[in-house]
């Protein structure tokens, strides 16, 4: 609870001294932005350790491998840099780029997904 309240104060203190900044030295008001990104980023990785001991748990409650939960995973961390990615690209008022990295995130949420789906496929071609 407190975390996100930290962090909450920490993106609205930016955002404030961010407006400011913005009319006479943008690109500040750009770095000041990616800066807080970044710092909000790095505390909530404390956040990931507990992540550890659950995705252990949900593979040896659900008899499920590596393998089959790496995918998901992956997907999450796919999404999270491309919305941050994405975010970032339209403060620096640079719309098309942000629409690429989502476009990206996308393709490669899909390229990790496919070999799943695949293999799901396959094992339900093999029960028919």
């Amino acid at each position: 609870m407190e975390l996100v309240l930290q962090c909450t104060a920490a993106a609205i203190f930016s955002a404030l001294t961010s407006l400011l900044l913005k009319r006479y030295h943008p690109e500040l008001s750009f770095s000041l932005s990616a800066l807080t990104l970044a710092l909000i980023l790095l505390s909530c990785l404390r956040l990931l350790s507990g992540a550890g001991e659950l995705v252990k748990s949900v593979r040896s409650s659900l008899n499920v491998s590596a393998a089959q939960l790496q995918p998901v995973l992956k997907c999450l961390g796919i999404a999270a840099v491309s919305r941050f990615g994405s975010g970032l690209c339209r403060d620096a008022s640079q719309s098309a780029l942000a629409s690429a990295i989502e476009t990206a995130g996308l393709f490669c949420a899909a390229a990790v997904v496919v070999p799943s789906v695949l293999s799901l496929v396959n094992m339900a071609a093999s029960f028919l």
